[in-house]
């Protein structure tokens, strides 16, 4: 196992930059997401701990060690990629065997350690084919396999679930999990999927545009977003954000939003977007899940009004769209009682809204409840 400390690291091709002053601590036997956008940097953060690209500024350090002169080959470092990079014209066995021959492991153990393998990845039954006639979901398996069986202080994936179907992703997921545990391995996984990384990190590393957005464990960027992009990019479904111009007059205060409607704010809420300072106006994000129906709960909690769009399913939950004044907001319904066209009074709950500064995009609260 390896801990891994990535120090001010900076990349660049020519006058492009593609990640900026990163740092990140990830301890031995950690399971850290890179999480972002395609061309956000994660990708190229992820090569540069392999050694396939070289760290423009700043260190990248295993176990307090540098290895940037280390060649690649003696760094122990297993690689899983999107599109499984096996060796097709061999088979099964051949491929998992093939990183403990180089290493010249005793055949009696490559024996043993390849079945043990191939039971684990549920790829017994045709050890002896040849990877070109597997399916796409056991060559994934196949690829995952041969990089663990060599038990590499690190291992690294590069998206290497999303060629498949949602079902088996689903099961990739927690044999992941459950190899990860097993060997204790420092695992690395770069994905644009939010809902891989929270199921499998210990912790996500949230990238925009070359820069960390935000580092914590699963629940810390879930609950405690430190800007709004992070809180739009984690959460299924997406998070609500009412953007508008803050007004305050005979000691209350309005966000009037891009669409016409007046929220009027009190409480905390309030008190959060004193601290705005930009001309451009400010933001309210409100998860789903507390948006709710009925009896008002807490008097700070804010009440609108608007009409049902729409109606959708998602598995035992009911999702509805609402329209208040051309702004549309998105909101759970727990009493399954709406239709299409209801006019209805629903409410925001106050301690779990939070203020962004529409500029800079930073939180302007400390912390949802």
């Amino acid at each position: 196992m390896s801990s891994i400390q990535i120090n001010n690291v900076t990349k660049r091709f020519g006058e492009f930059t593609a990640v900026s002053d990163l740092s990140i601590d990830i301890e031995d036997g950690e399971f850290v997401a890179l999480l972002g956008p395609s061309g956000c940097g994660k990708t190229t953060t992820m090569n540069m701990i392999a050694g396939l690209e070289e760290a423009t500024e700043g260190e990248i350090l295993f176990n307090g060690q540098d290895l940037s002169h280390t060649p690649i080959q003696q760094r122990n470092i297993g690689f899983v990629f999107q599109n499984y990079a096996i060796f097709t014209h061999m088979t099964v066995y051949k491929n998992l065997s093939y990183g403990l021959e180089v290493n010249n492991v005793p055949k009696d153990q490559i024996t043993s350690r390849v079945a043990a393998m191939a039971k684990r990845m549920n790829l017994t039954h045709c050890l002896d084919a040849p990877a070109a006639s597997l399916s796409v979901n056991e060559m994934q398996k196949l690829a995952i396999g041969r990089s663990a069986i060599a038990e590499p202080r690190i291992f690294l994936l590069d998206e290497p679930l999303s060629n498949l179907d949602a079902g088996f992703r689903a099961y990739m997921r927690s044999e992941l999990k459950v190899l990860q545990r097993e060997f204790g391995q420092t695992m690395i996984y770069v994905t644009h999927d939010q809902i891989e990384a929270m199921s499998l990190a210990d912790k996500i590393a949230i990238i925009d545009q070359g820069k960390l957005m935000q580092y914590g464990s699963p629940l810390e960027v879930y609950n405690n977003p430190c800007n709004r992009f992070v809180a739009n990019f984690v959460g299924s479904p997406k998070i609500n954000l009412l953007d508008g111009q803050i007004k305050g007059a005979n000691g209350s205060t309005k966000l009037i939003t891009q669409g016409g409607a007046e929220v009027a704010l009190q409480g905390k809420i309030s008190s959060d977007f004193a601290k705005l300072k930009s001309s451009k106006g400010g933001s309210i994000g409100i998860r789903p899940q507390d948006i709710y129906f009925g009896e008002k709960r807490a008097s700070d909690d804010i009440q609108l009004h608007g009409y049902v769009e729409e109606l959708e399913r998602v598995g035992p939950k009911r999702l509805v769209h609402l329209q208040v004044h051309r702004t549309q907001i998105v909101a759970e319904d727990e009493r399954d009682a709406l239709s299409i066209g209801d006019e209805v009074e629903f409410f925001l709950t106050a301690d779990k809204c939070m203020a962004f500064d529409l500029d800079s995009g930073d939180r302007l609260t400390g912390g949802a409840a």
